[in-house]
């Protein structure tokens, strides 16, 4: 293109129309100078995109000059402008970061490369390339929260536009922008950006849910509105009875919140109490609770409907006094009470720190909370295996309806809803979590799965010999717990692992008349080098992990004449020992359920480490095609161990039969996890104890002792086909 066709861009409708919308936004807060820099960047941004068209046909610059301008109406810096402008010319031209440092500064070039998408990598497949993108932007944003802001800007601007795309492209967009950005607009407390977002992302799924919501509004507004201006012109009147000089305005809940919250706790549209509403400013902290006073004493509070979240603050930051009222024709109206500061913060979040800070006002503590997240998210993200397996993570820890508990010295500890005291433990600190065995809820003792709620107080029970279990990951909530549960997971296995593969060689090498200390250090280097494993600690866990066969692997540490000598198959000498110490590398399925006492037989599976059978388990048939993998085991316990098992009755149905057959559990050393009635016919009933038992003997003890019973009419250990 020549400069005649770039002057043709500068000077069609919508560019004019969208750049004099920048400008109108800007003039009256940005300094004559920095103006000038904006309009560099705009000429500078249309001379990048000046072949480049969108979908509607209008130049491609009016979409970062409209980003810009959303942020322009939060009042953002000049530089956040200026990157806004440029934030697609690294990704969608020739310009470099260098050159944009070089017409700009390093900090409107560090967060237009900031904000670029992974474009140029490879990835599996569309999931792993967002997950990567947003760590990305996660660490970006750790640097400056402005690279996510102007990302947040930039998805706004194409959740207007989204019409214009095709119906995959609109359910997939929609449904990322619902399941992230939403829930990141609402974190930072950029709640005119979330709620717009929300509705447009809501059309474009379900728009015929969303078009019945808008209807239904339509047809509610006019009687509610006749309440609220009612309700309004009362509180006016006396608030300033009671000297209070306050602004009283009117609100309405956004589309996609109506929606959130009828599904959420499954409630129909006329449920929905607070679709309009009543927002009061007043000056200072003391009015707040002066102005509630005051609107309770004309309008009756309902009910467990009061939220004070000035007290308690939300996670974002957020602050408002929140309280349901009985107004006319008694309909319920909710009314919001806080200060002009706060709803400041309300309506801008961390935007307020550039929007306000030449004022006077306190506006670090939002952008101070917003970098705490981050920190957050970025420790986990650390932690955490791969970066989908955060992301999927972080999408949960997104949602933001929370519980508010309390540690036994009144610290505030919030979490998401459904959270359970062992999402708590881990909140405290990774230490605690990992130890913790129980829990004092409201001075009563409580379970790991408990779920919490909000105005609880929580103490932790800790015992240093508590290990995590996988079982763990089911019963918590947030990514935090989730991955502290998995990396004391993976240490533990590891540390078992290594054990059990050394006991796994030296069993095998004792098969050819060799020991482990009598290998020299080059039979090792070789055959490290031949399995390609960095350490003898590696070689020992893929023995433990069934990667490799102890077997196959003795016999290629033994001297090169030896070797040659042995022309007989693989036979141990001994069977392996289960002794308890294997830790989780040794695996007893559901299949058959195997106990002390039982005579087994072990598989080495390539997922699970050594699984452990019954001998007469209905799997071995299949698993006995590979020879290679079994191992002779028998039982050498060094400690008491608990084993689940399975017992199945008949019995007669009687009041109290029951906590009959529970008793006679308990008494004889056995420990019911659950039961279940699997079968009733009239008088008589078929159920199932699981339960744990230290071996045989203890089993063949109750099953003696239950079929003593009048009640019983049969009872088995059961057996798994």
């Amino acid at each position: 293109m020549t400069d005649t066709d770039v002057t043709t861009i500068l000077n069609h409708p919508a560019v004019v129309s969208a750049y004099k919308n920048l400008t109108n936004l800007t003039n009256n807060y940005l300094q004559p100078k920095e103006q000038l820099l904006l309009n560099k960047a705009f000429q500078y941004g249309a001379n990048a995109h000046k072949s480049q068209f969108r979908k509607s046909g209008e130049p491609y610059i009016t979409h970062p000059i409209t980003v810009a301008a959303i942020l322009a109406k939060l009042h953002f810096d000049i530089n956040t402008l200026c990157a806004a402008v440029l934030h697609d010319t690294i990704e969608d031209t020739d310009i470099t970061e260098k050159e944009l440092t070089k017409e700009f500064n390093k900090t409107v070039a560090y967060l237009v490369q900031a904000v670029t998408k992974l474009d140029k990598l490879k990835f599996r497949n569309l999931q792993e390339a967002q997950a990567e993108s947003f760590v990305k932007m996660l660490f970006a944003m750790a640097e400056d929260v402005r690279v996510i802001i102007i990302k947040l800007a930039d998805r706004l601007h194409n959740m207007r536009t989204i019409g214009a795309m095709s119906e995959s492209s609109r359910k997939r967009i929609a449904r990322e922008t619902l399941d992230v950005f939403a829930p990141i607009a609402e974190r930072l407390g950029l709640k005119v950006i979330q709620n717009e977002m929300q509705d447009h992302a809501f059309k474009a799924l379900l728009p015929n849910i969303a078009n019945e919501i808008n209807d239904n509004i339509n047809k509610l507004a006019g009687h509610r509105k006749q309440a609220i201006e009612k309700i309004k012109k009362k509180i006016i009147k006396a608030l300033i009875h009671s000297d209070l000089n306050a602004d009283v305005d009117g609100r309405q809940k956004s589309l996609y919140s109506i929606y959130h919250k009828q599904k959420r706790k499954n409630l129909s549209f006329d449920q929905i109490h607070d679709i309009f509403g009543v927002r009061v400013i007043v000056k200072t902290l003391q009015e707040c609770y002066i102005a509630l006073g005051v609107i309770h004493g004309l309008y009756a509070p309902r009910e467990h409907s009061f939220k004070d979240y000035i007290a308690v603050p939300k996670s974002n930051g957020y602050q408002s006094i929140h309280t349901l009222v009985t107004g006319p024709f008694g309909l319920a109206i909710e009314i919001q009470i806080r200060t002009e500061e706060m709803d400041k913060v309300c309506e801008s979040g961390v935007a307020a720190h550039w929007m306000y800070k030449k004022d006077g006002s306190d506006t670090s503590s939002r952008l101070t909370l917003a970098r705490n997240w981050l920190g957050n998210l970025l420790s986990v993200q650390k932690n955490t295996g791969s970066s989908l397996e955060f992301y999927e993570g972080m999408k949960k820890d997104l949602i933001t309806d929370e519980i508010y508990v309390f540690t036994p010295r009144g610290k505030i500890i919030q979490l998401p809803l459904q959270a359970t005291v062992l999402d708590f433990a881990f909140a405290i600190h990774s230490n605690v979590g990992n130890r913790a065995k129980a829990a004092m809820v409201n001075d009563k003792k409580t379970p790991l799965k408990q779920k919490l709620k909000t105005g609880q107080t929580v103490e932790i029970i800790t015992d240093d010999s508590v290990i995590p279990a996988t079982e763990w990951l089911q019963l918590v909530t947030t990514s935090k717990a989730r991955t502290a549960i998995r990396n004391a997971l993976k240490q533990i296995t590891d540390v078992d692992a290594v054990y059990v593969g050394h006991k796994m060689l030296d069993r095998a090498l004792d098969t050819y008349g060799y020991s482990f200390d009598s290998i020299d250090k080059r039979s090792i280097k070789r055959v490290l080098k031949y399995y390609k494993k960095s350490s003898m600690d590696e070689l020992l866990k893929s023995f433990a992990l069934g990667e490799l066969l102890a077997s196959i692997a003795a016999k290629k540490l033994l001297p090169l004449l030896k070797q040659r000598s042995i022309n007989k198959p693989y036979s141990p000498k001994e069977a392996f020992s289960i002794t308890g110490n294997e830790g989780s590398i040794i695996n007893y399925p559901l299949c058959c359920q195997p106990i002390v006492n039982d005579e087994i037989i072990g598989y080495l599976s390539p997922a699970k480490g050594i699984v452990v059978h019954r001998k007469n388990c209905h799997n071995l048939e299949e698993l006995e095609k590979s020879p290679e993998r079994m191992v002779v085991m028998n039982w050498d316990l060094e400690h008491p161990i608990m084993f689940q098992t399975t017992l199945q009755m008949d019995v007669i149905n009687k009041q109290g039969v029951l906590a009959k057959l529970a008793s006679v559990v308990a008494e004889n050393h056995g420990n019911i996890e659950r039961f279940e009635q699997v079968d009733r016919d009239g008088n008589y009933s078929g159920l199932e104890f699981h339960i744990s038992i230290a071996n045989t003997e203890k089993l063949e003890n109750i099953l003696h002792k239950l079929r003593h019973l009048p009640e019983v009419l049969k009872a088995k250990r059961k057996e798994f086909k």
